[in-house]
């Protein structure tokens, strides 16, 4: 239960208030996720990011940078955003809930069924923290660093393609399987493979990344199916997700090629 709520003004007094206060204390920003009957976590100490101005959202030729507090829905209406981040933006269906949900928030809470997570990833996007710095969002998510996100830098479409897949057991119902396939058009990164969903966390499928983009569509099929580590789950069977996981891993691929 929340019992302190602090409102800093600038990012060195809000790092400065977590870290005064520890564990018990998290960064609020939309609240969509502290907020949500899924979180399992306790806070005691919340620390507002509503004046420390962490919003905007900077174009640039080769790269665009997102204020880890801009709303899914500012990214959903920005067109001259990459289309493969609007699109993950618009994963969540409800406006009212894009209105709150901050992309920030959405990454750092690494749920399974993050909304732009996954796609972050496959973009080879970069994280600015407050604390350690630059970091791939991908370490970010799959490490465990707790610094607070500052913004989010994306490579411009004509550097890199990606392919995404979401699917839902019902319009609004419990994810069954999230996918995303970065491929980089002149070569100069490796491929990323990231699936989620039906009680697996945001995972990267390395023995697909070591095969793209020169595998046909077959193998690229059969070697996710087995690579995704899927356990048992009321939402299907293992065999199930796996053939789901394997079919959209391709379709993403071939989005790519």
């Amino acid at each position: 239960m929340i019992q302190g709520f602090h409102r800093p003004e600038s990012v060195e007094e809000a790092v400065a208030i977590r870290r005064e206060k520890g564990n018990s204390a998290c960064f609020l920003a939309g609240g969509f996720f502290i907020n949500s009957p899924k979180n399992k976590e306790t806070y005691v100490d919340a620390v507002s990011l509503e004046k420390v101005g962490l919003s905007e959202i900077g174009i640039g030729k080769d790269d665009v940078i997102i204020g880890a507090c801009a709303t899914l829905q500012r990214i959903v209406d920005n067109r001259d955003l990459p289309p493969v981040i609007r699109q993950a933006a618009g994963f969540q269906p409800a406006r009212h809930f894009r209105t709150q949900i901050t992309i920030g928030g959405d990454i750092a809470s690494r749920r399974e069924d993050s909304f732009t997570a996954a796609a972050l990833m496959a973009m080879n996007a970069t994280a600015q923290t407050a604390e350690s710095g630059d970091m791939s969002v991908s370490d970010y998510v799959l490490g465990d660093c707790d610094d607070l996100l500052l913004s989010i830098t994306v490579p411009r479409d004509n550097h890199r393609c990606c392919g995404l897949f979401r699917q839902t057991r019902s319009a609004r119902g419990p994810l069954l399987l999230n996918a995303a396939v970065g491929l980089s058009r002149d070569g100069d990164a490796a491929p990323v493979v990231v699936v989620s969903g039906a009680g697996m966390g945001l995972t990267r499928l390395t023995a697909v990344e070591t095969m793209l983009p020169h595998a046909d569509v077959e193998t690229i099929e059969r070697t996710a199916a087995e690579a995704a580590p899927f356990g048992t789950h009321w939402l299907g069977s293992v065999e199930f997700l796996k053939h789901l996981c394997g079919v959209a891993v391709a379709d993403c691929a071939i989005a790519c090629l």
